[in-house]
């Protein structure tokens, strides 16, 4: 291991003082690279194709590109920053000369790939013209509507000129700026030429031996092309040159963009002290940034796993500021940010549901319930939103279309929804719209969406049938072979059992799950907070309390109390028998409820409904809350949820208080 760092010490000094070696050689073993001779290939003509090794697979043996798939889908955004800036990627900067003048303003004048295509055919070639040729007409198809973009990206492949102009980068490679091979690299990545083929792996060799000339434009250029291309060796051996040349000068760059491209460039792999830099830089940056500037730093830390709470809380609080202004994509941009770095901002997330509330008109119900799982994933319950959401199903439940089906019951179902006066309505409308697709549900969603109806406690008739079918669960468990996903649908299987035992529903004629569920394992539970169980017994004692108590195979209690009858004096048994009182003590973490609060999310809720019909009290007690209490104020909450007033107005208050009831 020391004789490890020592090697990388002296191979960052290698590369701070040896600006004219180049990268790669000085990369050595670390990067285990295999030795390859590549040398600039000569011209040859149009109708040949040319078929060499490529770095890294020596077995296989690629043209210039493929004219059968892209390696980017068709309308996927092609932009290197931000797509709805068009100086996010300037284009290279016009010669002087009156005649080089004249190729490039008749260049621009291009329209299409087709276009382009045809001007330079018959144009001599230079590497600041093929560069050039590449990146307009990559410009050309950015603002084309997808069927459009890829019906001329299809005609550009088929037109011969395209080869010529391949050619052309491999002949210019070597001798193109810095700046002109990361535009064309990019160009070609995003056009959806094959990242094997020879002309993009000649590229990525002539970069790796002239990085340490790239400045922060290029650079900034390069990382884009990165950002998108596939873990190949050569495209790993780049990100790392990257990566040390910016821990050795984090001064090379400059500016905001450059620096967010290069966060998502660099990716995880970066290590700690290059993750602090950039977090450093970013900071020293922050009081300059515009509202792109802190959507497009919450997507770079996410993609490179920077979770910096300082600069989490400048971006949210200027995307807080402008929320009137951000479209739909960027909403869902910084929502998905914001879940992958596992942070929550209260403020924000409710000042995005107020916002999105209040302009409900300007969203679609598709957008409003993509926004809603975002929401779900963070555990976040907006009630305006999903009741503005539930007035939409109940008018017009025939426009859901089947993904708005599940979705609208999974996010429904886990969040706990409280539908109030609207439920009945709901329910009809939401179970119409799924018994119209139940011909073309897949019998997993149809198990899904029988689950998500059952926790909201309704049991439509015909999509229960169709699920119990023999024929439907042959197909449920035959088309899944891994075992975690048949675990998972045994679980919810079961949970559509206690169900229907359970709850008690007036169908027409009885229901049931035939009796082909195996052994379930037991639920899963974290451990119990340390002194929670000796304070337990100080206050009940000790013969009344059992532990770790599982029932219906499914729910897992962690203390059952029981409680004899007291009299109302308390000091005398009644002369009427009467049952003891059993509270479940469920020590519930906070991601047993939404966020901000103590409303259970759906799973919790169903326990808390099928615990009262088999007896118990249930008594939840938010252990985070807990824990962060001194010592005397944990026994006197333990004492409030557990001991009330014996009095029954005192009992019922307290049981409304701490069971999840609303």
């Amino acid at each position: 291991m020391n004789m490890y760092k020592t090697g990388e010490e002296v191979l960052k000094k290698a590369l701070l003082f040896s600006r004219r070696r180049p990268l790669l050689a000085q990369l050595g073993n670390l990067l285990q690279r295999e030795q390859t001779h590549i040398k600039t290939p000569e011209f040859r003509p149009a109708s040949s194709w040319s078929c060499i090794p490529v770095v890294g697979h020596a077995v296989s043996r690629v043209r210039y590109y493929s004219q059968d798939h892209f390696s980017t889908p068709v309308g996927q955004s092609l932009d290197l920053q931000n797509p709805s800036d068009p100086q996010s990627l300037p284009e290279h900067p016009n010669p002087n000369q009156s005649k080089k003048n004249l190729f490039f303003r008749q260049l621009d004048g291009c329209s299409s790939p087709s276009d382009v295509l045809d001007f330079v055919t018959h144009k001599t070639q230079t590497q600041r013209r093929v560069s050039n040729s590449l990146t307009r007409i990559w410009t050309t198809t950015k603002k084309m509507s997808d069927d459009q973009r890829r019906y001329e990206l299809k005609l550009m492949f088929e037109h011969q000129g395209f080869e010529k102009l391949c050619q052309g980068v491999i002949k210019e490679a070597a001798k193109m700026k810095p700046e002109d091979t990361a535009h064309s690299l990019l160009a070609l990545v995003r056009l959806g030429v094959p990242q094997r083929s020879r002309v993009v792996q000649t590229l990525l060799r002539v970069i790796q031996e002239n990085l340490n000339h790239f400045d922060e434009r290029s650079l900034s250029v390069l990382a884009g092309a990165l950002e998108g291309m596939d873990s190949l060796q050569n495209v790993e051996a780049l990100k790392q040159g990257i990566r040390l040349r910016l821990e050795n000068d984090i001064s090379l760059i400059q500016n905001i963009l450059p620096l967010q491209s290069m966060m998502r460039a660099v990716g995880k792999d970066s290590s700690d002290k290059l993750k602090k830099k950039l977090e450093k830089k970013a900071l020293d940056m922050s009081n300059d940034f515009t509202l792109p500037n802190a959507e497009y730093m919450l997507a770079s830390m996410a993609t490179m796993g920077l979770h910096s709470r300082p600069l989490l809380e400048i971006c949210c609080q200027k995307i807080e500021e402008n929320l009137q202004g951000i479209p739909f994509s960027k909403l869902m941009m910084t929502l998905k940010a914001c879940h992958d770095l596992r942070y929550r901002n209260d403020a924000l997330l409710l000042s995005m549901a107020e916002f999105i509330s209040t302009s409900c008109a300007m969203w679609s119900s598709k957008q409003v319930i993509l926004l809603l799982l975002e929401f779900e994933k963070m555990h976040f319950h907006p009630v305006n939103l999903m009741d503005l959401l539930a007035e939409r199903v109940i008018q017009n439940p025939n426009a859901l279309t089947l993904p708005d089906v599940l979705s609208i019951l999974k996010v429904f179902s886990l969040l706990n929804h409280d539908l109030g006066e609207q439920r009945q309505q709901f329910l009809d409308g939401i179970t119409h719209a799924v018994e119209a697709y139940l011909d073309r549900l897949h019998p997993g969603n149809l198990l899904r969406a029988v689950h998500s109806l059952c926790m909201i406690e309704h049991f439509p008739v015909l999509p229960m049938e169709r699920l119990l079918q023999k024929a439907t669960l042959d197909q449920l468990f035959s088309q899944s072979t891994d075992k975690q996903p048949i675990r998972g649908l045994e679980q919810m299987l079961h949970a559509v059992d206690v169900c229907l035992r359970l709850d008690q529903t007036a169908l027409p004629r009885p229901l049931s799950v035939p009796p082909i569920l195996g052994d379930l394992p037991p639920p899963q539970h974290q451990p119990t907070p340390l002194g929670l169980l000796s304070m337990l017994k100080s206050m009940v004692g000790v013969e009344t309390i059992e532990e770790d108590m599982v029932v219906e195979k499914i729910y897992h209690i962690d203390f059952v109390i029981t409680l004899s009858p007291e009299t109302s004096e308390g000091d005398k048994p009644l002369q009427d028998k009467t049952p003891p009182r059993r509270l479940a003590v469920l020590c519930a973490p906070s991601s047993a409820f939404c966020f901000g609060g103590t409303h259970p999310r759906g799973r919790l809720a169903m326990q808390l409904r099928h615990l009262r019909i088999l007896g118990y009290s249930p008594v939840l007690l938010p252990v985070q809350e807990w824990v962060s209490l001194p010592e005397e104020k944990r026994a006197e909450m333990l004492k409030r949820l557990l001991l009330p007033e014996r009095d029954e107005a005192g009992v019922e208050n307290t049981a409304l208080a701490h069971t999840g009831e609303e």
